[in-house]
């Protein structure tokens, strides 16, 4: 049971409860209430899962012209939202006149971006924000219908563990949301190849998250699975190009030979949005990979390829991978200092296996939408401000030859 705040407590206050009780209701309404209660007219009654959102969606006006200037009704927490995607998930909320609740822990110039994503007063920053503070996490999901939770590990630092991070966070959350009674839909992104029995501990608590998210929220919970993220701000393609331009070979683990679908994160932010907007994503897990298939020694031909630079991709096995790895994993896990994703030990564990869309599972299409190629156009447009020399130059002349590949399609 949750009360209406200031206006429609003021209405209550000033009409008969016959009137009040319709005005509250029109209220409730836009604030994503289900109504006041026959007992009482300024207190509402809990909504069923995500009744309104279906409805309308996120973009279909409650009041306004249009666009980022208009009430969509929808109240979004987005956790990770400093992260890759959880921008761009922002915006598209923010854009479709949304409001916004970013709660963040890094420095204010981090996130400054993500206040002109809503229209004014349409964007709540929440500093200093911890997962571990669970009163914190409370205030940050009190008032929204729509909950997304995009925070992740890649590797383990000293101070947050994988176990902490993929499972002890996901059940705060869910509790918290459970509490509040006020989330229509919750939205939890883990990662393709999250499974029980995968090689790394990263991606087996992703498995075990998603397992407690399932069993404390049920069907409110939508779990999304994306494979490798590109775009400007991924950790893929700028990581293969910032070794490339600093180092003078670039390790391929076991001769780069683990197979990978890459997706465009606008793809990712996209299929969200849109699963906001039905029924049928209740409860579901949605599996997201681009249209092509690329084995990781030909993600780093392309990259070289691209950036106009002569590919010196060197195999490395991974027993050797695996103690440089262990080497760096020491001692990021004992100070500040970081070495690459790639160097981690859990990243040398998952280049054992393959991680491409399996049969059978619900992905792009069942989203109405449909993936782009990341290594064309607007997706990969980023990559060439690596060349040397600037936009349009090189070391080398655009070669079809050097690092040449062909991807394998995939059905989405």
């Amino acid at each position: 049971m949750n009360r209406l705040p200031g206006l429609g407590q003021q209405l209550c206050g000033a009409l008969s409860v016959q009137q009040g009780t319709a005005a509250f209701g029109a209220v409730a309404v836009a604030l994503g209430g289900a109504g006041a209660s026959a007992s009482n007219p300024c207190v509402t009654q809990q909504h069923r899962h995500a009744s309104d959102l279906a409805i309308r969606g996120v973009d279909a006006l409650k009041s306004g012209p249009g666009g980022r200037s208009s009430v969509s009704g929808v109240t979004a927490t987005v956790f990770g939202c400093s992260g890759f995607l959880g921008r761009y998930l922002a915006n598209a909320i923010g854009n479709s006149g949304g409001q916004l609740v970013l709660p963040y822990r890094c420095d204010d110039t981090d996130v400054q971006h993500l206040r002109t994503m809503g229209d004014l007063g349409q964007v709540v920053m929440l500093p200093e924000f911890s997962i571990r503070d669970e009163e914190a996490v409370k205030r940050a999901v009190s008032r929204s219908n729509v909950v997304i939770n995009c925070v992740g590990a890649e590797q383990e630092t000293w101070n947050y563990g994988f176990e902490e991070v993929h499972i002890e966070w996901p059940a705060r959350l869910a509790r918290a949301v459970k509490e509040a009674g006020r989330a229509q839909r919750v939205i939890h992104v883990s990662c393709l190849g999250a499974d029980a029995g995968a090689p790394s501990r990263r991606l087996r608590t992703k498995a075990a998250g998603e397992e407690v998210v399932r069993s404390e929220l049920g069907p409110l919970a939508t779990i999304f699975r994306p494979a490798v993220m590109t775009g400007t701000e991924d950790r893929l393609f700028n990581t293969y190009a910032t070794m490339a331009k600093r180092l003078p070979f670039f390790p391929l683990i076991d001769g780069g030979a683990t197979r990978m679908q890459p997706v465009w994160v606008r793809d990712v932010s996209a299929a969200i949005i849109n699963s906001l907007k039905t029924y049928e994503a209740l409860g579901q897990t949605y599996t997201l990979a681009g249209p092509d298939v690329m084995t990781v020694a030909q993600q780093v031909a392309f990259m070289y390829a691209t950036i106009r630079e002569r590919n010196a991709a060197l195999p490395i096995p991974s027993l050797a991978a695996a103690a440089l790895a262990k080497a760096w994993q020491w001692v990021g896990t004992r100070s500040p200092l970081r070495g690459p994703t790639m160097f981690s030990p859990d990243y040398v564990a998952e280049m054992k296996g393959d991680y491409v869309m399996p049969t059978g599972v619900l992905g792009f299409d069942a989203l109405d939408v449909a993936p782009h190629k990341v290594t064309e156009g607007l997706p990969i447009e980023y990559l060439r401000h690596y060349r040397a020399g600037g936009y349009d130059f090189g070391t080398l002349a655009d070669d079809p030859a050097v690092g040449a590949f062909k991807p394998s399609s995939s059905a989405r």
